[in-house]
């Protein structure tokens, strides 16, 4: 803490997020974050996909690192259930648990039983107390994506592995990571005054047209910190997609938003662009969500907060495949310090 403290007071920079890996296996998507926090979600099969079946909802199964950390499977239906559930793999009970308002999270004996029984499954299903099934999953590819946390996690080959099992004991498996951390300013001040001067400015600066954009309401700004303001400037629109360009105010003058990690995970060839763009003043946190669909199965979303001369990647989530798990996969993660 007071090394991290003396880091920031002197001015070092913090190195550049790199999120951690995303594939894909048959009907499940893994990512594992940069402290080797992993999940799985799984997706709808193509074909149902073509044909239109709902599956009634999707799974998660989460495992944080180090050698004593075990296994949660999170179950999202779709129905507005409430009410007692079996967890069935090939149609036999592994656990049972309660749905409350479509979620249920299981942890200890009951997840680990739920993880054991998958690599040799084919399909995961949820039935109520009268037997009727109402969620149901693919396991096609849920082997191969628990090896891949195996893999990331240093477990492969050990004891506390999922499935690629063996001799070497729990203590061989790496320690967790701590989060890194980055410096967070909380927001305290007053916004500047958004003059038609300082509009045009910042239309010239971010090359939006306020006029293109359709923007019905007077742009304003938020207060930051040390007397800077966030202006997020409209810079056009799709269906479910709204552009933003970020530009910070300081002195009466406009300047463009500096990002360690650039929004939507890519090099910037020229400004950055932030999609569905949110401050959140009590938190302190400016966000990016872009949807690859309307229904949101699929995108790229990142959190940050404001160190007094940039934004510092906090979160950032993915989900390549667009196929039904609303379950963006973080694969970065910091903690924000105040100073």
């Amino acid at each position: 803490m007071i090394l991290s403290l003396l880091l920031f007071a002197a001015g070092a920079d913090p190195a550049a997020p790199r999120p951690g890996p995303i594939k894909t296996f048959g009907d499940w998507a893994v990512a594992c974050d940069n402290v080797h926090a992993c999940e799985m979600t799984s997706l709808i099969p193509t074909q149902e996909m073509v044909d239109g079946t709902d599956s009634g909802g999707y799974f998660s199964i989460a495992r944080a690192a180090g050698p004593d950390s075990g296994f949660v499977v999170e179950i999202s239906s779709n129905g507005h259930h409430d009410e007692e559930t079996a967890i069935r793999i090939d149609g036999k009970a592994i656990a049972s648990g309660t749905i409350t308002k479509d979620s249920l999270s299981l942890t200890g004996a009951r997840a680990t039983a739920i993880v054991a029984a998958l690599a040799n499954g084919k399909r995961l299903s949820l039935t109520n107390a009268a037997g009727t099934e109402f969620a149901h999953a693919s396991l096609a590819g849920s082997s191969a994506a628990l090896r891949f946390i195996d893999a990331d996690q240093g477990r492969a080959g050990g004891v506390t592995a999922a499935v690629a099992k063996g001799g070497k004991p729990a203590n061989a498996v790496p320690a967790a990571l701590p989060l890194p951390r980055v410096r967070s300013l909380p927001a305290s001040g007053k916004a500047a005054a958004i003059t038609p001067t300082l509009l045009k400015q910042m239309v010239d600066l971010s090359g939006c047209d306020t006029e293109d954009s359709q923007v019905s309401d007077p742009i304003k700004g938020d207060a930051l910190a040390e007397g800077k303001t966030l202006v997020l400037m409209p810079c056009g629109s799709g269906a479910y997609n709204f552009s933003t360009v970020a530009v910070i105010v300081s002195g009466g003058k406009p300047g463009l938003a500096r990002f360690d990690f650039q929004p939507g995970g890519v090099e910037a060839m020229g400004t950055s662009t932030l999609i569905n763009a949110a401050w959140d003043a009590k938190t302190a946190r400016l966000q990016s969500y872009a949807k690859q669909r309307g229904i949101g199965d699929c995108g790229a979303s990142e959190d940050y907060a404001w160190d007094g001369s940039m934004f510092r990647l906090v979160e950032a989530r993915r989900m390549d495949e667009c196929q039904g798990s609303s379950n963006w996969l973080a694969v970065w993660r910091a903690t924000p310090v105040r100073p």
